[in-house]
């Protein structure tokens, strides 16, 4: 899941290495986790800033039929903050109002990813059945897609050749 392609902001809680207590810093998404559920650093929760940036997309998606590039590590980022939202629910507890926020930013997250995911799948396929294994297509593929654009291409090419 957590694959180092996203950076996720945070703040040092406990002075670890080189970094003081109150420093800001972006860390790859693996080691914002591993520091985080050990207590070192807070997540700074750029959960609306995820959601508005697969908001921007979706409208895109919807008006434009070819698959266009979208922002390099934009999954990664969701999925994030996907994990982060479930178990900050889950363990950290708050007052009702903090848990109430972080739940709806958890369904809007979920919901929208799913949306983004189901589009780009759609146009994926619909790419696959024109333009199987296409260099062009695969430039504006992330490579979560390029993944499932190749196997796809791979499966038809065998089913109907070329």
């Amino acid at each position: 899941m957590l694959a180092g392609k996203a950076y996720i902001p945070v703040r040092v809680l406990k002075p670890f290495g080189n970094w003081k207590e109150g420093d800001m810093i972006l860390l790859e998404d693996w080691k914002a986790k591993e520091l985080w559920e050990m207590g070192v650093v807070e997540i700074i929760d750029e959960a609306d800033k995820v959601i508005g940036e697969i908001d921007r997309i979706l409208n895109e998606e919807k008006k434009n039929a070819p698959l266009t590039p979208i922002p390099e590590g934009l999954y990664e980022k969701a999925e994030f903050y996907i994990y982060y939202l479930e178990k900050f629910v889950q363990v950290q507890g708050g007052s009702i109002e903090v848990l109430q926020t972080k739940l709806t930013k958890l369904r809007n997250l979920k919901k929208k990813y799913k949306m983004l995911k189901n589009i780009r799948f759609k146009k994926i396929l619909e790419a696959v059945r024109l333009r199987p294994n296409s260099m062009e297509i695969l430039s504006r593929l992330s490579p979560e897609e390029k993944r499932v654009y190749l196997e796809i291409s791979r499966i038809r090419n065998e089913w109907i050749g070329e």
